[in-house]
């Protein structure tokens, strides 16, 4: 498929696809309806593509921030860690060409760097980066990245724009 547009990656929740851990979606009307006239999506969803599907009992961060652990909520033995990992390293070529990425805020996943930490008895000690969205950054350093609260921020969202566009090359890309 061309796109005559840039070709942005997106947290699938984001679009309104219901993925999420409780079988619900968080559609962002500023998403769908204003920058959906502007650029072409490329939904991703790491728990759905590492095979957790939804619903599914949710996941946290837990251990050092630095590099932590996805774990289940109600069972800290199933981890999720390299599945998530997995899907991150599989999902790179696919990656490769798309021109900026919108995360999910606040997920052990998708977060850029408000995901809640966890000590190994639950108790809140900070917060994160999400396992797949840390690979995605680590992957591809020059890529534009935000998240959706920060897309809320005028200033914020005219320099992830900017930069979207600056790295796309306007060319036609096949997928």
């Amino acid at each position: 498929m061309k796109h005559s547009r840039p070709l942005v990656a997106i947290s699938s929740c984001l679009l309104g696809e219901r993925v999420r851990y409780d079988g619900d979606h968080k559609r962002d009307p500023y998403i769908t309806a204003v920058l959906s006239q502007q650029l072409d999506w490329k939904p991703v969803c790491p728990e759905m593509g590492a095979g957790m599907g939804a619903p599914r009992p949710p996941i946290q961060l837990v251990g050092d921030a630095g590099h932590p652990r996805a774990v289940r909520v109600s069972d800290p033995d199933f981890d999720v860690t390299d599945a998530l990992s997995g899907y991150a390293r599989a999902m790179a070529r696919e990656l490769a060409g798309v021109s900026g990425y919108i995360f999910k805020s606040r997920s052990p996943s998708c977060a850029l760097d408000d995901a809640k930490l966890f000590d190994t008895h639950g108790n809140e000690k900070g917060y994160a980066s999400g396992l797949f969205a840390r690979l995605v950054r680590d992957s591809f350093p020059a890529l534009p990245v935000i998240d959706d609260l920060r897309l809320q921020d005028p200033d914020a969202r005219r320099q992830f724009l900017e930069a979207v566009f600056r790295s796309w090359s306007g060319d036609e890309r096949t997928d």
